[in-house]
């Protein structure tokens, strides 16, 4: 059985409980298994035993780990932090920031290795104004109360400086839209459809402002 004691300041005690394997652990605490090998040195994967405890790695050097609250945004957290929504994501592949979980644990970089302040400042002032104009806008104002709890999500499978697409549409989109989406994650969206053709989809961006997005669907 593996000492708990023995795990470093980077790593916490995980106790095995019952119907646990190592798969289970790792989605559940949101590391990888290749992660929980290297901590736990001789560990057997298929022979883990009911009150066995593992050293579980918490987050890297210049790194705070953060429990996910009620109320809790990307935003806030950025804030709080004094670090930029880009850096936390990218200290935490696989996150969806539109749909953080009470209880979900984060790595949130140090401020002085999420980047410039000078640029975090600017990013951080950007989010402000656009949160400002988000609260003036009727139609952002109408969309997040009629979707904003939707728990539809659409994968943004191209990000480029001029093209955009996502998994919830058979086409591409002109524009850059670098920023605001990233390829491989997933944002909330809802899909309208009209007479002729017509199709849309309006999807919520990392600063949660919606996006529109019209098609043509060939007839026939």
């Amino acid at each position: 059985m593996y000492d708990y004691r023995q795990c470093t300041a980077e790593q916490y005690p995980y106790t095995i409980q019952p119907g646990d394997t190592l798969n289970l652990i790792a989605y559940r605490l949101e590391v990888s298994v290749a992660g929980i090998m290297a901590a736990n040195p001789g560990v057997d994967p298929y022979n883990l035993r009911v009150g066995q405890v593992l050293c579980i790695p918490s987050c890297p050097p210049n790194h705070t780990a953060k429990i996910i609250e009620r109320g809790d945004t990307l935003y806030a957290i950025a804030q709080a932090y004094r670090v930029t929504i880009a850096s936390i994501l990218a200290a935490n592949p696989g996150i969806d920031p539109n749909s953080l979980r009470v209880g979900q644990r984060m790595c949130i970089p140090s401020a002085c290795a999420a980047g410039d302040s000078a640029d975090r400042d600017v990013i951080l002032a950007m989010q402000r104004d656009i949160d400002m104009l988000k609260a003036e806008s009727g139609v952002q104002q109408a969309e997040e109360a009629n979707y904003g709890t939707s728990s539809a999500t659409t994968r943004a499978v191209l990000v480029t400086d001029a093209e955009l697409r996502f998994d919830a549409a058979p086409v591409s989109f002109s524009g850059n839209y670098k920023g605001h989406y990233t390829a491989g994650r997933s944002y909330p969206y809802y899909a309208d459809a009209a007479m002729g053709g017509q199709r849309g989809i309006t999807v919520k961006d990392h600063f949660g402002v919606w996006h529109s997005f019209g098609y043509h669907v060939p007839i026939g």
